[in-house]
């Protein structure tokens, strides 16, 4: 049984008469000490996914399995036992710590409000989660903005971590950090994995992070996951030309290496009424991707890709 199992998941904002679906349709699986990046450009819903997940955000359609338990249309009161079970760690930490508490006061309080009460335990936990980020007791009596934004970030996965759930969503956790400072955070998650017996759902736009970090990889494109694989295959097989062109967008140090695809245009261009949402913009559409809508099928190799030429 997966410890997170998301069913047909929609998540859809109203604007002006509009209803937008910013996930449309996704089902996904993550197993107890699994690593799943989800990839995409900016604007495709990867974080509009991560907080339906966590609920900050409640879905349209859909169910969201953890443990085995529905979550998707729990109340706030019901939702308190969850969040023991699944945090999130957001891509701005500067952003997502109060400024007005100290750090102390910041990994005390999940822990007073689900139940702790006692303080000698609370600051043994505390003491604990402090070491394991490598900063020093005297760090909790100081304020967020007195850290650098590595130390900030160290901080918000702390603050994630204190509750030990057994999933944590990262939403860019490393994309607003220096190259040095997200080499040492993206360690410091691995580290932290082995420790607590974690699972990620990992989100980023970069793929060479993916790389290093994920055991399986999903590529999201306009509301719906287009591949899945394991990483292995991904970077040796991708099969939708949208991964294609993300693998070739990556930098590389060969010299004279041209990108095998390039995109025009914007992944916020709009979906089309009919056909393939990527058409409009793939080297090598043809005319069945004007009508037909591919759904995301299984390959033998336990990959899957939606796309009617894959």
């Amino acid at each position: 049984m997966p410890l997170l199992s998301v069913e047909n998941l929609r998540t859809s904002y109203t604007s002006r008469g509009h209803t937008l679906h910013a996930v449309d349709g996704v089902s996904l699986e993550i197993g107890e000490n699994e690593t799943v990046g989800l990839v995409g450009e900016s604007g495709c819903g990867k974080s509009t996914l991560g907080k339906t997940i966590v609920r900050l955000l409640r879905p349209s359609e859909g169910v969201i399995r953890l443990n085995d338990q529905d979550i998707s249309q729990l109340g706030e009161r019901s939702l308190r036992a969850v969040r023991r079970t699944v945090q999130m760690v957001f891509q701005d930490p500067f952003g997502s710590l109060n400024p007005r508490q100290r750090v102390g006061t910041i990994l005390d309080t999940p822990l007073w409000v689900h139940g702790v009460k006692d303080a000698k335990a609370r600051r043994r936990r505390i003491l604990e989660i402090i070491g394991k980020i490598s900063l020093p007791e005297a760090a909790l009596q100081r304020y967020p903005h007195e850290f650098s934004g590595g130390q900030r970030q160290r901080i918000g996965i702390a603050r994630a971590l204190v509750l030990r759930p057994k999933l944590v969503v990262c939403d860019e956790p490393v994309s607003a950090l220096d190259l040095s400072i997200q080499a040492q955070i993206l360690n410091l998650l691995v580290d932290l994995k082995k420790d607590f017996g974690l699972a990620y759902l990992f989100i980023s736009h970069d793929l060479s992070v993916v790389r290093y970090f994920a055991d399986r990889v999903l590529v999201m494109y306009l509301g719906r996951v287009v591949e899945s694989a394991d990483h292995a295959t991904l970077w040796r097989n991708p099969r939708h030309p949208y991964t294609r062109a993300l693998l070739a967008s990556i930098p590389s140090a060969t010299l004279g290496r041209k990108p095998a695809a390039v995109l025009s245009g914007e992944a916020g261009q709009g979906i089309p009424e009919r056909g393939c949402r990527f058409r409009a913009r793939c080297p090598v559409a043809v005319k069945q991707c004007e009508t037909d809508d591919p759904a995301l099928r299984k390959l033998p190799d336990g990959s899957a890709v939606a796309c009617h030429l894959a």
